[in-house]
């Protein structure tokens, strides 16, 4: 289902975020290296075609392992949030889901701008209503059993007393981060969140987000991932004098889809 959604500030995001300096720290250089030499040249014809088993080369790979953002959430299609039981109960769906507006699709369409002779794919392992701890559990399926050659987390917005402590997703986290770096051979992208609103019922988020945001900066440093530091632009942004409700699309957490190319254009600060 298309999201209907924009935010009145497209433009100005963009360019804002493209004209934002400091938001990405380290260098993917596995998957900068094999966007390098995938040429679309098969076996012979190049010492790239085959791999080290003698099969044809794959195409580069990512893998985005997430929550309903990575996913493709935008709007909600129920207008009393008392009214999803029922809606679920009855299969009809609450969200407007459209994928092909994800960041990750958008990033997909910016490699292929910048790598005109290489051919990408991605896997989208975002999961609406995710936690860290359930993409910590479902790692070796989603991400690991891929041995992707590039791994993008974005996993912290949902979270609640009931889960424990910030640290509880902290530690989460990286043991994530040190799972994907023993058993693949994927760089990593930790991502921080775009903000949300914290005082709309019935999803009341507190200010307990900016410590995560802390915590994925510190993970990022402490292993020496990259960091694509979204958060930092949107608060940027919201700080210049734009509400941050505008850039929702469901007016709690989810971005419109120019909130998606903001995240799209960060993660190409890479290349």
């Amino acid at each position: 289902m298309k999201t209907r959604v924009e935010t009145p500030y497209a433009k100005e995001f963009l360019s804002y975020a493209l004209e934002y300096e400091g938001c990405v720290s380290g260098e993917p250089e596995h998957f900068l290296k094999v966007m390098k030499h995938n040429t679309g040249f098969a076996g012979g014809l190049t010492k790239y075609g085959l791999d080290r088993t003698g099969l044809q080369r794959r195409n580069p790979l990512v893998v985005g392992l997430g929550d309903s953002v990575t996913a493709g959430h935008f709007e909600s299609l129920v207008r009393d949030y008392s009214d999803f039981p029922a809606f679920i109960k009855a299969g009809k769906p609450v969200e407007a889901v459209d994928e092909r507006q994800s960041y990750l699709e958008k990033f997909k369409d910016r490699l292929s701008d910048r790598y005109e002779a290489t051919s990408v794919s991605v896997i989208n392992s975002g999961i609406a209503g995710d936690t860290i701890l359930g993409m910590e559990a479902r790692l070796s399926r989603d991400v690991i059993a891929h041995n992707p050659d590039l791994t993008i987390v974005n996993g912290s917005l949902n979270w609640g007393p009931e889960l424990g402590e910030n640290k509880f997703f902290y530690e989460s986290l990286k043991r994530i981060v040190r799972r994907i770096k023993r058993e693949t051979n994927s760089d990593i992208v930790l991502m921080t969140p775009n903000m949300q609103c914290t005082d709309n019922a019935p999803f009341p988020a507190g200010n307990s987000l900016e410590e995560r945001v802390k915590m994925i900066r510190q993970v990022a440093a402490e292993e020496n991932t990259c960091l694509a530091d979204v958060y930092a632009v949107w608060e940027g942004f919201v700080k210049a004098g734009h509400p941050v409700a505008a850039l929702l699309a469901n007016g709690i957490n989810h971005p419109t889809p120019a909130g998606h190319q903001v995240m799209a254009e960060i993660l190409m600060k890479f290349f």
